[in-house]
């Protein structure tokens, strides 16, 4: 595969699919370019059970506050193919404020697929996760998480990682971390992200699926591989993608 000429390889999606999103380093940007893939040929809801910011205007074909509808006015809407943005109301900060299990249920016959944005980063590479995050719908079909292969070699510190003392726990530092305060993150610790149990697929639910994202490079590449490969001997369960959505490329990993 060359990077210089990169190819788009289709996901496999079915209809009537819930795919929440987890992880750091490019969801909402994974699920904006997955929305636009399907656009023009299914009912796509776009929603949150945290919070994102409003996408750009164009990006979708209508956008809808739960605040501002009655519940018989909701449960009689007919939704056409397109992108529908949900949430419950949009804060001073002027983000969407994400839905509750309750809601889904309202709407989940009405789309053909639903995008959840299930966890916050703050925009940061890599984090840890309190004991109420990531927020995965019940009827989740696949649990897609995202690590950003550019955060290796990376500094542990506050400003590249968001929760950083509960991301220091995670891979295995409870007692002792300063050991790794201002080290460089290395692929051990992204493995251990990845399989521990308070980590990416914490609160998974449906098939695993990580999708290691900025893979840009045949060094990137090799970094990835590398990683897959020890995920792997610890876990035969999860399907792995690595790519870059920037570069509108992903490649499946067998």
């Amino acid at each position: 595969m060359s990077f210089k000429n990169l190819i788009y390889l289709n996901p496999n999606i079915n209809r009537k699919e819930v795919i929440t999103v987890v992880g750091a380093g490019g969801k909402t940007s994974f699920i904006n370019y997955v929305a636009q893939l399907y656009r023009n040929e299914r009912r796509v809801l776009l929603t949150t059970t945290t919070k994102i910011f409003v996408p750009h205007d164009g990006s979708y074909e209508k956008i809808m506050m739960l605040d501002k509808i009655d519940r018989d006015d909701l449960l009689n809407i007919d939704f056409e193919v397109g992108i529908t943005v949900c949430g419950k109301f949009i804060n001073k900060d002027k983000k969407i404020v994400g839905l509750d299990f309750e809601d889904f249920k309202l709407l989940e016959d009405k789309f053909d697929l639903i995008l959840i944005e299930g966890d916050g980063s703050k925009r940061k590479k890599l984090k840890g996760w309190n004991d109420n995050e990531p927020v995965v719908y019940e009827k989740t079909t696949k649990t897609i998480g995202i690590l950003d292969i550019t955060s290796n070699k990376m500094k542990i510190n506050e400003e590249n990682i968001h929760r950083l003392d509960k991301f220091i726990e995670t891979i295995g530092y409870k007692h002792n971390k300063y050991k790794k305060l201002n080290k460089e993150v290395d692929i051990q610790d992204l493995a251990k992200i990845v399989l521990s149990k308070d980590g990416l697929f914490k609160n998974s639910v449906g098939e695993k699926v990580l999708f290691i994202n900025k893979v840009e490079n045949k060094n990137l590449e090799d970094t990835a591989k590398e990683l897959i490969k020890i995920i792997r001997t610890k876990d035969s369960s999860i399907k792995f993608y690595y790519g870059s959505v920037k570069q509108n490329y992903n490649k499946q990993y067998i």
